[in-house]
């Protein structure tokens, strides 16, 4: 049996994401049962918490006093528990955290499992998400997020910045030349990404002195994964530019040639976030102490 707390962060997540349907996706439950979480909550309290009469959501005028009321008493039993854990001898229990894809599969998985390896008591729940990071539903403990989180009780701790690089294989410029300006890129097989979220053309940037200058060029290939597009470029199908998480290896290596590393500037920065409440909680020290010690080690080349 679900007890109240756990329905109240259901009905906040709804609130939060504007539907019953984007709280639910939140949650990873079906809306069919976050909508029977909410109904059990008005059931026990007795009176209607939300207006379903309109195309969105909307308190009743108890339930905007019950919000209001749940969210500090939320903050204080994470608080509580937070602290309480800092005696537990060893990590225990589950730690859930949200990654944005790239920074998971080429940087944090590894570390996930060496983890877990030290810390056998430990399940991680690692739910990849590249969109907005739902900080009110409580079901997430740490973030790993391009750009702060916008909340009050977030802290956030840099821990790579971010740049794109323009790159090609030898054999593709062995057969096609290596382009001398940006503008020469006009001239060669551009391959490009496409956001998946609003379809739109990734624009190629480059720092020429103080200036920022963003450009499109055209090819035969156009992907809304940044990882075929890198086989493609590894197979020297054309040129791209691409996040330095996926091709800094390869570049290396020599797999990759880099192009106009001079135009190069840090574009995004991730940032480790978590909830200021949830600080001392041992599962989260645990493993951001870990996380510290794999990018001061030999380790942090998988990190930064």
């Amino acid at each position: 049996m679900k007890t109240k707390v756990q329905l109240a962060r259901t009905l906040i997540a709804a609130i939060e994401g504007g539907s019953i349907a984007e709280g639910a996706r939140a949650l990873n439950i079906t809306r069919s049962a976050a909508s029977k979480n909410i109904a059990a909550l008005e059931t026990a309290l007795g009176m209607p918490l939300l207006l379903r009469n309109s195309k969105q959501i909307a308190l009743t005028e108890a339930g905007g006093i019950y919000v209001h009321g749940i969210r500090a008493a939320l903050a204080h039993i994470e608080a509580v528990e937070s602290d309480v854990s800092a005696y537990a001898e060893y990590p225990a229990g589950v730690l859930t955290i949200e990654s944005s894809v790239l920074f998971a599969r080429y940087h944090l998985n590894g570390i996930v499992r060496d983890y877990l390896h030290c810390h056998p008591r430990m399940t991680v729940d690692l739910r990849l998400n590249d969109g907005r990071a739902d900080v009110a539903s409580g079901e997430v403990d740490l973030y790993f997020r391009t750009g702060h989180i916008k909340h009050q009780d977030m802290v956030a701790t840099r821990l790579m910045d971010i740049c794109f690089r323009t790159v090609a294989s030898p054999d593709y410029l062995l057969r096609n030349g290596t382009p001398a300006s940006i503008n020469a890129l006009e001239d060669h097989n551009c391959l490009n990404f496409r956001f998946p979220a609003d379809h739109s053309l990734f624009q190629w940037r480059f720092r020429i002195d103080e200036d920022v200058v963003h450009q499109r060029f055209s090819g035969n290939l156009i992907s809304t994964d940044a990882e075929e597009l890198l086989k493609a470029v590894l197979n020297g199908d054309g040129v791209s530019q691409l996040p330095n998480q996926l091709v800094d290896s390869y570049i290396r290596k020599g797999s990759l040639v880099e192009l106009f590393p001079e135009t190069v500037y840090a574009d995004k920065t991730l940032y480790m976030c978590v909830q200021r409440s949830r600080r001392n909680d041992i599962r989260l020290s645990s493993f951001r102490a870990f996380l510290r010690a794999a990018m001061e080690n030999g380790d942090a080349e998988r990190v930064i």
